[in-house]
């Protein structure tokens, strides 16, 4: 079995330019993910910038949190390409995806949904909650950290 370590960048519309949609109050511009083999060691890497459809502006907190502004994201191909690339490249082989926190699957379900795509799975997902397995193993098994504090606390940078 893979293990298919995912992050995900989105905007969102600014209320004050661009109504935020109901069906899609997230649109993914960014995919970053490690693919891990059973030893877990690292194997493969996909990142892949995608060019907005929805929101054409950058929210503020967005582009605070990500120093990243709509100039850049415009040579990025499509979300309906990218998430078909990013699928292929996490294979046939039984995978499990890991996230830091839940919020990433439910918004990749929900583009998906936006865009006219199939679902992932005709159930609920199962995931490695990275997020929650951090404050089990070194925390109070309650606290929500952030991923820098992790990273910062394990010394991996």
């Amino acid at each position: 079995m893979n293990y298919i370590i995912l992050d995900l960048e989105w905007n969102q519309g600014n209320e004050q330019r661009e109504k935020q949609l109901k069906e899609l109050p997230f649109e993914i511009i960014e995919i970053g993910a490690v693919k891990l083999n059973s030893r877990m060691e690292i194997c493969d890497s996909f990142h892949e910038l995608i060019r907005p459809q929805v929101y054409k502006e950058m929210h503020y907190m967005t582009k605070k949190l990500l120093q990243l502004d709509m100039d850049e994201l415009q040579d990025g191909r499509a979300f309906p390409e990218v998430i078909r690339s990013f699928l292929a490249w996490c294979g046939t082989e039984e995978f499990m995806f890991g996230t830091w926190g839940p919020q990433d699957l439910t918004e990749l379900q929900r583009n998906m949904k936006y865009f006219g795509l199939p679902p992932l799975s005709p159930r609920p997902l199962k995931f490695y909650d990275v997020q929650k397995l951090f404050s089990i193993a070194f925390e109070d098994k309650k606290s929500r950290r952030n991923l820098e504090y992790a990273v910062d606390y394990l010394a991996l940078s």
